[in-house]
């Protein structure tokens, strides 16, 4: 079983990667299943760690435990229908959320976030959303 993977995931298995008791409700959720991480997902990630001074380098080992899922005509295609379906229902969907929903629509898989109403407008998706725990 696969689950996409929003930036949220990344965020927190980063911070929390000492800390497990407080992503306990996360690894709950995602189990067995191997964690898929959309391009866009990355990059968002990649961004932010750089910004936050972590050298690109040392992200390598990081993401060697994911499968990445690099840009594809397919999820491309995926995109555009569920841009236009949104936008012809007058919901102006937030550009990063819908790639990464593109991906899970395209691959058939369920995307995982902590953000959740993120999503909650885009159709054809199943999220799983986790919750942190307490310090």
């Amino acid at each position: 079983m696969e689950l996409i993977a929003d930036t949220t995931v990344l965020i927190d298995l980063w911070r929390f990667r000492t800390k497990r008791l407080r992503i306990a409700d996360l690894v709950e959720k995602v189990g067995n299943a191997s964690l898929v991480v959309p391009w866009i997902t990355q990059a968002e990630f990649s961004r932010g760690a750089l910004f936050k001074g972590v050298a690109l380098s040392d992200l390598a080992p990081f993401y060697s435990g994911f499968l990445i899922q690099a840009f594809d005509q397919r999820t491309m295609e995926r995109y555009c229908e569920l841009w236009v379906e949104m936008a012809r229902a007058g919901k102006a969907p937030d550009y990063p959320d819908l790639w990464i929903a593109a991906c899970a629509s395209t691959r058939g898989v369920a995307l995982v976030t902590r953000n959740p109403k993120h999503f909650k407008n885009i159709p054809h998706i199943q999220v799983v959303s986790y919750e942190l725990g307490v310090p």
